[in-house]
C-alpha cells in the first residue's frame, strides 16, 4: 500500500505546482501592459494639451484694413513699442447716396369719339335716303336755284353753315355743305345724317 501511494503522489505533486504558477504570472503581466498602455495614452493627450495653449499664447492676430474705415494718425510722441494707450479705431460711413424717383409718364387718355345729336356748322354728314342716286348739291337754298353737283350716297359732307329755310316756301330745310373733292353747294336737310369725320369710320 506504501509503494502505490508514493509514485501517485510524486506525479500529482507537480501538475498543481505548473497550474498555479501559470496563474500567478499570466495576470500580472496583463494589467502591466493595460497600465502602461494607458499611461502613454494619458501622456500623449496631456501633451497635445500643452502644445495647444503654447500656440494659442503665440499667435497674435494681424489687424486686416476694413473698406470704408480710416485708422487714425498716431499721435505725436508716440512709438509703436511705447506704453501710450493706442486709440480705438473710429469707422468713418461713406455717404448715403439718395436716388431719386424717375418720373413716370401718366398715360394719356383718347377719348373715343361720338356721333353727334343733330346737324350743326361744323360737323359731318353723311348722305342717306337718295336710293343710291345721291342729293344734288344746289346754289341756293331752293329747288329752283341751279344744281351744281351731285354728292354721292353714303358720303361724308362736311356742314359749312345753316340751316336754311326754303325760298320757295316747300317747307325744306337746306344745310349748306362741302364734300371730300372741296365741291359746295346747298342740300336738303332729309337726306342729311350726323356722323364722324371720314377718318373715324
Amino acid at each position: 500500500m506504501a509503494d502505490w501511494n508514493q509514485p501517485t503522489r510524486r506525479t500529482r505533486r507537480p501538475r498543481r505546482l505548473e497550474e498555479v504558477n501559470s496563474v500567478e504570472v499570466g495576470f500580472p503581466i496583463a494589467w502591466v501592459l493595460i497600465g502602461a498602455l494607458s499611461g502613454l495614452i494619458v501622456i500623449g493627450l496631456v501633451g497635445l494639451g500643452v502644445l495647444n495653449i503654447v500656440r494659442k499664447q503665440s499667435i497674435t492676430p494681424t489687424p486686416t484694413a476694413i473698406a470704408g474705415v480710416v485708422p487714425p494718425e498716431p499721435a505725436a510722441g508716440a512709438t509703436p513699442g511705447g506704453d501710450q494707450a493706442v486709440p480705438e479705431l473710429t469707422p468713418t460711413l461713406p455717404p448715403v447716396v439718395t436716388l431719386e424717383p424717375t418720373p413716370t409718364s401718366t398715360p394719356t387718355v383718347t377719348p373715343v369719339p361720338t356721333v353727334p345729336a343733330a346737324l350743326a356748322p361744323d360737323v359731318y354728314a353723311r348722305v342717306v335716303g337718295t336710293d343710291a342716286a345721291g342729293v344734288s348739291m344746289r346754289a341756293g337754298p331752293g329747288t329752283n336755284n341751279a344744281r351744281l353737283h351731285v354728292a354721292a350716297e353714303d358720303s361724308i359732307v362736311f356742314i359749312v353753315r345753316g340751316p336754311e329755310a326754303d325760298e320757295n316756301q316747300e317747307g325744306y330745310v337746306w344745310w349748306y355743305i362741302r364734300d371730300q373733292d372741296n365741291n359746295e353747294g346747298w342740300v336738303v336737310q332729309d337726306f342729311l345724317e350726323p356722323s364722324l369725320p371720314p377718318d373715324v369710320q
